[in-house]
């Protein structure tokens, strides 16, 4: 079991720090939570991708769901 831990905490930390949280535009959104107006966003293929390959683990694809799923790219053109 010991052999376990050590190898799962580091990949859970390694998978959860890879994800792309901020950008230089501000922070990342998840699916339910507020987008700024201002900015436009797109889905982030990086998160999403290390949701897909660490799915067994649990923890990292909740967390790119709630938190990190839409980065912000730029501007918003259409916003007035």
């Amino acid at each position: 079991m010991k052999i376990f831990s050590y190898v799962f905490v580091p990949v859970v930390l390694l998978a959860l720090t890879a994800c792309e949280t901020r950008t230089e535009y501000g922070k990342c959104v998840g699916l339910g939570e507020r987008q700024d107006p201002k900015l436009e966003y797109k889905l982030s293929s990086r998160n999403i991708t290390l949701g897909v390959i660490f799915i067994e683990l649990i923890a990292p694809p909740i967390i790119v769901v709630t938190d990190e799923t839409f980065c912000p790219t730029g501007p918003s053109y259409t916003a007035g």
